[in-house]
């Protein structure tokens, strides 16, 4: 059987558009014409199905991770097409053969398979909870309640694009920090591999008593040579059993509670929780969830557990008819200014608006604090540089000087 898009008119000269299966273009026409439809025109659906096996040069160099580019094309283009006036099915088997990303081509498919079944798209993408947030599956949910798929899906690809932009700057501003971090361990790995051996060889050569400072360089460098592939060994098999722990629930939650305590670094997590709730709560709001639902949603994707608890008992006590900012601010979660925005957005019936500068301003908190902690560790970080290079090379140097100094 073949799928087939076609496009008929009524007796009333109404259009419709839908699509069916049948053994040949000819059969379905007869079909159509059968049930009273004047045919306009009949298309087969001529994208192939895609297969792990596949080697198919369209998929020759695809990564199979998911980055957040994929999902900005993703909703951008089913917005389109679906606005231009192509079907649900065939958009999601177009989007899958222009994605870069494997994966991702591999589960539009799958839901392009549940659709042709009789599912919603909403309960399509609900089967791959791995790859679709609640947000996905909320904004999803409302197009096809309101029949205005294509504008929600707008709404969520400028949401998309707008957190890519964000994050961008955030990972711009962290990429000095990490060049000094590898600048100094590529030079202390080379002191202690290369430069100490030599310098040792050398002192073990006279009859002298080496100042202690150079002992204890010399003694410390020896054990770290010694022990280099234990010590590398030991740190990528934690780093492995951390993401491997990490995904239980049990041991994220300790995590969670931890990170949250952590000076500096629990602010900033902290900021970035708060972002992502305001963000991912004004968008659904904005797209006409219910309160309920869109506090649900934006819960779950908050990105801590501890925080997605504490926000599950507001929701439920929400849920039984409580007031958003009071039970905000019952709870004692957020800030101050989080749950007097919830309060002017209940009194103006303007929530979604409200909570959209409430986002954009912890974007705007978020963006500044982490800028000013990597501008208080750079210099932090040249003066610890300068330290222990300094030490090495002044321990090094004073057997030299003592040699050269007449008894």
């Amino acid at each position: 059987m073949k799928l087939f898009y076609y496009t008929v008119k009524d007796k009333k000269g109404h259009t419709a558009r839908g699509q069916g299966e049948a053994g040949s273009k000819k059969e379905l026409l007869s079909r159509l014409r059968g049930q009273g439809f004047f045919v306009i025109s009949v298309q087969e659906d001529k994208v192939e199905k895609i297969s792990p096996q596949k080697t198919n040069k369209k998929f020759q160099g695809k990564r199979n991770s998911i980055k957040i580019q994929d999902y900005c094309f993703l909703a951008r283009n089913l917005a389109t097409m679906l606005s231009s006036g192509i079907t649900l099915l065939r958009s999601l088997n177009l989007v899958a053969y222009q994605t870069e990303s494997l994966k991702l081509a591999k589960v539009m498919k799958q839901c392009s398979e549940s659709v042709r079944g009789g599912l919603s798209f909403e309960k399509a993408i609900r089967e791959h909870p791995a790859v679709f947030s609640d947000l996905w599956a909320g904004i999803v949910e409302v197009g096809e309640a309101s029949g205005n798929l294509p504008s929600v899906l707008n709404r969520l690809a400028d949401y998309l694009e707008m957190r890519m932009e964000f994050e961008r700057k955030i990972k711009s501003a962290l990429v000095y920090p990490i060049i000094l971090v590898c600048a100094v361990s590529v030079a202390l790995f080379v002191f202690l591999k290369f430069i100490f051996p030599q310098f040792e060889q050398m002192f073990s050569q006279f009859d002298i008593t080496m100042p202690a400072l150079t002992v204890y360089v010399l003694s410390i460098a020896g054990f770290l040579e010694r022990n280099f592939f234990f010590f590398l060994g030991g740190a990528v098999l934690a780093v492995i059993a951390f993401f491997r722990l990490k995904r239980r629930p049990d041991v994220k939650k300790i995590l969670d509670k931890l990170i949250l305590k952590m000076p500096l670094i629990g602010d900033i997590v902290f900021l970035g929780c708060v972002e992502r709730f305001a963000s991912v709560f004004y968008i659904l709001l904005e797209s006409g969830l219910a309160l309920v639902y869109s506090l649900n949603s934006a819960s779950s994707n908050i990105g801590n557990t501890v925080l997605e608890k504490q926000l599950a008992n507001v929701n439920r006590n929400v849920k039984e008819g409580g007031s958003l900012s009071e039970e905000l601010n019952r709870a004692g979660i957020f800030p101050i200014l989080v749950v007097e925005m919830a309060k002017i957005g209940e009194e103006t019936g303007s929530m979604p608006d409200v909570f959209k500068k409430v986002a954009a301003h912890y974007q705007k908190e978020l963006s500044t604090t982490v800028e000013r902690l990597v501008a208080a560790f750079e210099p932090l970080m040249i003066v610890f540089m300068g330290l222990v290079v300094g030490t090495i090379v002044i321990s090094l140097f004073l057997p030299i000087f003592q040699l050269a100094t007449p008894y």
